[in-house]
């Protein structure tokens, strides 16, 4: 459960956010205009079974069972909210996202391979197909991965 102890807490929480999100949108930026082959997201069955039970001990408080009905206001993990916030970008910049900043209570707290199945999770959820390559937790290979449709 997300707990503030006060409004200072959250806007601080805000901060580090908003700072979080602009290295990991300038990374993402920079290694598009450096150019190279992208590809669509990879990632397995297996990885996305992984990443759901991460989701439902991690995620699903806040973000809901349905990933858009949670009960502590956590944005929507699926649909047009997701396409609009993520669905132009490449796999790095959601990987990253998540592993810097969630769980909000804790960010940063689970281990690089459960934020990979975590994000194969949320890719599936939002129907890109599995594969027969898992998703690796490093960001240059993630580069390289997008989420244009």
């Amino acid at each position: 459960m997300l707990m503030w102890k006060s409004p200072a807490g959250l806007c601080k929480a805000v901060r580090h956010a908003a700072a979080a999100l602009s290295l990991i949108t300038a990374g993402t930026l920079q290694a598009f205009a450096q150019g190279g082959a992208q590809r669509p997201p990879a990632f397995t069955q297996e990885q996305v079974e992984r990443g759901k039970s991460i989701y439902q001990k991690n995620c699903q408080e806040c973000h809901g069972s349905t990933l858009d009905n949670g009960e502590f206001g956590g944005a929507p993990l699926k649909g047009s909210y997701f396409r609009q916030h993520w669905g132009s970008g490449d796999v790095s910049a959601l990987f990253g996202y998540v592993n810097a900043l969630m769980p909000a209570d804790r960010p940063g707290q689970l281990t690089p391979q459960a934020y990979a199945d975590l994000t194969a999770f949320l890719l599936s959820s939002n129907g890109y197909a599995a594969g027969t390559e898992e998703l690796t937790p490093d960001p240059d290979a993630q580069r390289k991965m997008t989420m244009k449709r």
